[in-house]
């Protein structure tokens, strides 16, 4: 467990600077919002910023992690860490994950903030707190799937460099390793039975969407009442596949991948 908060603690320490320098870019982001709002004699744009700036969180969580894992291959400590590819991925998703949260509350409290000073001007006619709470966890899911997949091809990428004669092929290796897999899929879902059974076998009612409106002297903004089925089983599958990728993942930084 000693190792283990030693490894959270490195990575925030060397991750800390990118984090901060997000959240400048976000309160700048947010201060355009607030200035073009009052320009146009509109506060509620600064809310169309800060949703803006939650979708993206969906890149903000894997870009972090790559970073990280960047930074470790300038480094190449992982050649000579005592531990495993678990111990050495897992610090990373969870600070990247915490950092992810943390700025998505911070927008979250920005929005509060814009509805009670301009609650007049607010895109939402209500508190939007059921939506925003599930807009931050579907924003989360993504930003983790993505990491999972960046990981992935990441350790796989520098574990081809391990024979010379492909060293110099690994991008297109790894292209044709997506490509593959998309086709796959793609295969797999075109065929009639299994698209019944990973679209219709288990859904749920979910909204269909944000609407937004702009008329005179009037901008509206909130989630469709109507409902559509959202499938489940899709999103069990690619939970399955990203668990399969990061177990492949710690595998090869077991072997001591080169970086």
């Amino acid at each position: 467990m000693t190792a283990f908060k030693g490894l959270l603690w490195k990575d925030f320490k060397t991750s800390s600077t990118w984090f901060y320098g997000w959240i400048a870019i976000l309160f700048l982001l947010f201060i355009i919002g607030v200035v073009i709002g009052e320009y146009v004699n509109e506060p509620g744009i600064s809310q169309l910023f800060l949703i803006m700036i939650g979708v993206f969180h969906i890149a903000f969580l894997p870009v972090m992690v790559c970073s990280m894992l960047r930074l470790e291959g300038k480094t190449q400590l992982w050649l000579h860490s005592p531990h495993g590819g678990y111990m050495l991925l897992l610090p990373k998703v969870i600070i990247a994950f915490l950092y992810s949260t943390l700025s998505l509350l911070l927008v979250d409290g920005l929005g509060v903030l814009m509805m009670l000073l301009y609650p007049e001007s607010s895109l939402f006619s209500y508190w939007p707190v059921k939506e925003g709470i599930l807009f931050n966890l579907g924003v989360t899911i993504v930003g983790l799937y993505f990491s999972g997949w960046g990981i992935f091809l990441w350790t796989l990428y520098h574990s081809l460099s391990k024979y010379p004669s492909i060293k110099n092929m690994r991008w297109i290796i790894i292209a044709g390793f997506i490509i593959l897999y998309q086709s796959v899929v793609a295969f797999l879902m075109s065929i009639d039975w299994v698209e019944k059974l990973f679209f219709e076998t288990l859904t749920v009612k979910v909204s269909s969407g944000l609407f937004f409106s702009v008329e005179a002297n009037e901008m509206n903004a909130g989630f469709n009442p109507e409902t559509i089925p959202l499938p489940v089983l899709p999103f069990l599958f690619e939970g399955v596949i990203m668990i399969i990728v990061l177990m492949i993942s710690c595998r090869l930084l077991d072997r001591k991948v080169e970086v």
